[in-house]
Order: structure tokens, then C-alpha cells, then sequence
């Protein structure tokens, strides 16, 4: 790995893990949209991934990740939309 993409990587994980404990808005998301949090953190990551992999093998990890998280986000969705009424 390169190390541009590894102080990169470095540097946005703690950004993002400093703006979710202590802003506002960051406590939020990470209290009531913990999945759209992931979703982001996961998307910056790939875009970092774009300075070390050839373009072929990133569309394959972006695909991996694309596609299995499709049915978390449909039932995250889902459940926030219908109020969460399935809580127990």
C-alpha cells in the first residue's frame, strides 16, 4: 500500500470517528442512521482504494461491497420508513 493511501486512510478514519462522537449532527447519525455512517466510512475507503488498485481489480472490491450491502441498506430502508414498528 502506498503510504499517501495509508495516511489517508489513517487520516479519514479519525476525522470521521472525531465528527461522529462529537458533533451534533455526528451523534445522530451514529445513534439513529448507524447504517448510513458505515455506508459512508465504506465509501471514502473505496475512493482511497482508487490510489493504490488497478481500476479492474477495484470495480471488483466495489462491486463485492456494492452488492452485499444491498440488503442491509433495503432493510435499514425499509424499517425506517415504516417507523420501526418491528422493534421488540
Amino acid at each position: 500500500m502506498s503510504i499517501a493511501a495509508a495516511l489517508l486512510a489513517l487520516f479519514w478514519g479519525v476525522f470521521w470517528a472525531l465528527f461522529l462522537q462529537f458533533s451534533p449532527t455526528g451523534r445522530w447519525l451514529a445513534l439513529r442512521r448507524t447504517w448510513l455512517t458505515v455506508v459512508a466510512g465504506v465509501g471514502v475507503d473505496l475512493l482511497i482504494l482508487l490510489l493504490v488498485l488497478p481500476l479492474d481489480a477495484w470495480l471488483t472490491v466495489a462491486g463485492v461491497f456494492a452488492l452485499s450491502g444491498i440488503g442491509l441498506i433495503a432493510r435499514s430502508l425499509w424499517n425506517e420508513y415504516h417507523g420501526d414498528a418491528y422493534d421488540a
